[in-house]
């Protein structure tokens, strides 16, 4: 059986926001942090299996780069967030200048239901997507229920969408089951 995340060709889109998605193309942080963004290449398929339009070749390595940076000031303001630490205002700044890039404009089909892709754009419309939708987040009535899940080996983040504002993990198929089985175990395995 096909898992989601291998439909989305090994990266994880368990957060339910597409910047905290983005952060977690660093897969394993804060354990032995692989990068999952290591070419071009790969950020070309990131934009695609996260909806967003195809940048413009050639991508260079200073886009790569950007990319990277935008990313990483995404992941500190999280943090920040979870932790309840001040943000750091070079991140706010490296955010505010992605977000300040014009994004592509949505182009209705002619069945009048589906959205058309769009010609290719600037990675930086691409990135700036991205960033408004950080923005958003972290302005927004979700701003206060950004979590990171508490899965053994997890490191997402994820947006706490519950009525009751108590979710755990960043998905019950991927972590919160794993937890179950562990504590399930603990319990039924003293009794043996």
């Amino acid at each position: 059986m096909e898992t989601k995340d291998q439909r989305r060709l090994g990266f994880p889109f368990r957060s339910g926001s597409l910047c905290l998605d983005f952060v977690a193309t660093v897969a394993k942080r804060d354990m032995n942090d692989r990068e999952m963004l290591v070419d071009a290449e790969s950020l070309q398929t990131w934009f695609y299996v996260a909806g967003l339009p195809a940048a413009q070749e050639p991508l260079d390595e200073s886009r790569l780069v950007d990319a990277r940076d935008l990313r990483e000031a995404l992941n500190t303001l999280t943090r920040a967030r979870v932790d309840g630490l001040r943000p750091a205002p070079a991140a706010v700044d490296i955010l505010n200048s992605a977000a300040s890039i014009a994004t592509p404009a949505p182009v209705l089909a002619y069945d009048a239901g589906t959205v058309r892709p769009v010609d290719p754009v600037p990675v930086e419309s691409v990135l700036s997507v991205v960033a408004r939708d950080a923005i958003d987040l972290f302005s927004g009535e979700y701003k206060n229920r950004i979590r990171r899940c508490l899965g053994h080996e997890c490191s997402l983040y994820f947006v706490d969408r519950s009525r009751q504002g108590a979710r755990r993990w960043c998905s019950m198929a991927a972590c919160g089951e794993k937890a179950s089985s562990a504590a399930y175990r603990r319990r039924h395995g003293a009794t043996r």
